[in-house]
């Protein structure tokens, strides 16, 4: 089976930036990575299809493979598509395709397993597992009593159940056929031809599909949900010597071999840890006490943590650089001490 993910948009809802795809990751990756990272697939399984304007421009073949590995098929198209559903269309053409394959947005990451099966199915959730979601930009399904899906519409909420933009499908040759006879008739639709609406032509001609319920479902189809998404995670560039532990000295005591760490910052950092946030540990130590320092962390319960040595005792500054794919203040600053009871909640707290 083959994963294909779409990525001939013209992200109008990402103004003045790149491809969103393309928009680098909290590990400096594209989206794209982290939208499939939580499937399991082979390498050589993943196809990416993308326009031949943005491979020329942003060298995106070197790059996918350099993120990828060397396997990743590409499929550059030489004009833009109309719909979601032509560019899978191309891209079964380009490669010939004749095994099954799993469609999936560029825009949003899930949790599936064993993706390969012998049914066409439609990666699904629940309205209700969710606080706030844009139920405007979503497909929603009805179900029969074993998961079956008996109706699939567009934009129109008729259920809570509703498509995370997975799609498999047993059959390339089906799947090209209720596409050409869908689209010979585009006086009818009058819009996008998505790929829900070929679903639910295939199904009213008795080809089945069923439902898989998916977990860990994070979704960036605007800006804004993208931006809350980086912003959930945060980097913590944080004192080791008098915040972490006490703070001590090369030459006079307490020399850096007795100090002891403080208990309140510990816990804060391990609960900040605990939220996914990153801590990068910044010390006044020569990187001649490195190997100590690891230790010492490494007892106080954060081993191979980042620790940044050589720093100097001064005001410390933090300058960084407002960007398109950045719209959040990127810095703040706290000056906290170290044994506040309520430190945690303070660190957490920050805006």
């Amino acid at each position: 089976m083959k994963v294909i993910v779409p990525c001939c948009g013209r992200s109008s809802r990402y103004p003045k930036q790149p491809p969103k795809w393309m928009l680098p990751s909290h590990d400096g990756r594209p989206m794209l990575a982290l939208a499939v990272s939580k499937l399991q697939f082979a390498p050589e399984d993943l196809a990416v299809v993308i326009l031949r304007e943005h491979d020329e421009l942003y060298h995106v073949t070197r790059g996918l493979k350099e993120v990828f590995g060397p396997s990743l098929r590409v499929v550059a198209l030489d004009k833009p598509t109309v719909s979601q559903a032509e560019t899978v269309v191309r891209a079964l053409e380009s490669m010939s395709l004749d095994e099954p394959f799993l469609v999936k947005d560029s825009d949003n990451v899930f949790e599936l397993n064993d993706l390969e099966q012998e049914y066409n199915y439609v990666c699904v959730d629940s309205l209700n597992n969710y606080d706030a979601i844009n139920p405007r930009n979503k497909s929603y399904l009805q179900l029969d009593h074993k998961g079956v899906v008996t109706n699939i519409r567009e934009k129109m909420v008729i259920s809570d159940t509703f498509s995370v933009g997975g799609y498999y499908f047993v059959s390339p040759p089906q799947f090209m056929e209720f596409y050409t006879q869908l689209s010979a008739n585009t006086a009818a639709w009058q819009r996008e031809l998505y790929i829900s609406d070929i679903i639910g032509a295939m199904i009213l001609e008795g080809i089945p599909f069923r439902a898989r319920t998916i977990t860990a479902y994070q979704d960036w189809g605007t800006v804004h949900e993208w931006r809350a998404a980086l912003e959930a995670r945060k980097t913590f560039f944080m004192l080791l010597d008098g915040f972490l532990f006490e703070r001590g000295s090369e030459f006079l005591r307490p020399r850096f071999d007795e100090v002891q760490p403080i208990a309140e910052s510990v816990e804060a950092v391990k609960s900040m840890i605990a939220h996914g946030h990153k801590p990068i540990f910044l010390s006044i130590r020569p990187s001649s006490f490195a190997e100590l320092t690891h230790r010492q962390l490494e007892a106080a319960g954060f081993e191979g943590q980042q620790v940044v040595f050589d720093c100097p005792i001064s005001s410390w500054v933090l300058v960084t650089a407002p960007h398109a794919t950045l719209p959040f203040q990127t810095s703040h600053s706290l000056e906290l001490p170290p044994d506040d009871p309520n430190l945690a909640e303070k660190i957490l707290g920050l805006r």
